[in-house]
């Protein structure tokens, strides 16, 4: 019997630490928008009071077929922040970059978004084969800056992300190759 409630208290304690681990290395409180680094994916980020206010005014009206044809951008990276998650990586100087893949295609198909320390939006990226009435066979980049407010450091960090190894589509033989020839930096107002 003793050494019943040994094993038990062992298997107690083992959990508890655990469950603190755990603990330690989730963001405290709920993801804020104005303080990024309180989201751990895309998907809370998304959820954020303000995000999508946020998004409609850093890409406004525009619309493209990345995912589905002719939907609005926002939509588009909407649906796709709400779909299998990346790990944020954090760019320097106080900038994340988020990203996931459309629940129903995550071969090659994602969305990115880097944001400052404070929320605001500096860049939108999405990795498609652009799906009008139907989808290409070679992957693209497709990357979204404010005419006044390109960086290097953003738009290296997007292109890197776009064509990681993580995105690659091996269902399609080739459909990376020659992606540095498709990779389109989109100004916005």
């Amino acid at each position: 019997m003793r050494k019943l409630f040994g094993l038990a208290c062992l298997i107690a304690l083992a959990w508890s630490l655990s469950a603190s681990v755990w603990a330690a290395d989730k963001p405290a409180g709920p993801c804020r928008l104005i303080d990024p680094s309180t989201c751990s994916s895309a998907s809370e980020l998304s959820r954020a009071s303000g995000f999508t206010t946020a998004l409609g005014h850093f890409v406004g009206d525009e619309k493209a077929s990345y995912f589905s044809s002719k939907r609005s951008l926002s939509a588009q990276a909407l649906s796709a922040f709400s779909g299998q998650q990346y790990n944020v990586v954090l760019l320097g100087n106080g900038r994340y970059l988020y990203s996931a893949c459309p629940a129903r295609d995550c071969t090659g198909n994602a969305a990115a978004i880097v944001v400052d320390e404070y929320g605001k939006i500096e860049a939108l990226g999405f990795s498609s084969f652009h799906c009008d009435t139907g989808c290409d066979d070679y992957r693209y980049l497709d990357i979204y800056v404010r005419k006044d407010g390109q960086d290097d450091a953003v738009l290296a960090a997007l292109k890197q992300w776009g064509t990681s190894d993580r995105l690659r589509d091996v269902g399609r033989p080739g459909a990376d190759d020659g992606i540095d020839k498709r990779m389109d930096v989109h100004l916005l107002p």
